[in-house]
């Protein structure tokens, strides 16, 4: 076995481990909400986050890479469930609001970075 297919399959072991440990919190979650009966905001973010993981995994075992804009997205869920759920001042929820704006730029770079590529001239590998 070469080296580079035992890291695939490190890889994919990695990765399907991700996939069951993100459908176990999932499910706990659902459960917790049946068993509580409260339905929250926090509940529904979390399962965004869930959902953009398992969809990030997905895509890997499909064409065998990560898109950069699904950690992105995450991150950008993350920090709306932060500012939500905690009691911040003034300045902290500015702070993570700049940071949700630039991480909306760098979504925006993304998007039209072929078009900017192909004005250069250079050939770039889509992410």
């Amino acid at each position: 076995m070469t080296p580079s297919k035992f890291m695939h399959q490190i890889e994919s072991i990695s990765h399907w481990m991700i996939y069951a440990l993100v459908l176990f919190l999932f499910g706990s979650e659902v459960l917790e909400m049946f068993t509580t009966g409260d339905i929250t905001v926090k509940n529904i973010l979390t399962f965004f986050i869930y959902l953009e993981i398992m969809q990030m995994v997905s895509i890997f075992f499909e064409t065998g890479k990560i898109p950069v804009r699904y950690p992105i997205y995450i991150s950008m869920i993350g920090l709306a469930r932060y500012i939500i759920l905690e009691d911040l001042k003034f300045n902290e929820a500015l702070a993570i609001s700049g940071s949700i704006l630039l991480l909306s730029l760098a979504l925006v770079a993304l998007a039209y970075r072929n078009k900017l590529v192909k004005s250069t001239g250079e050939k770039v590998d889509s992410i």
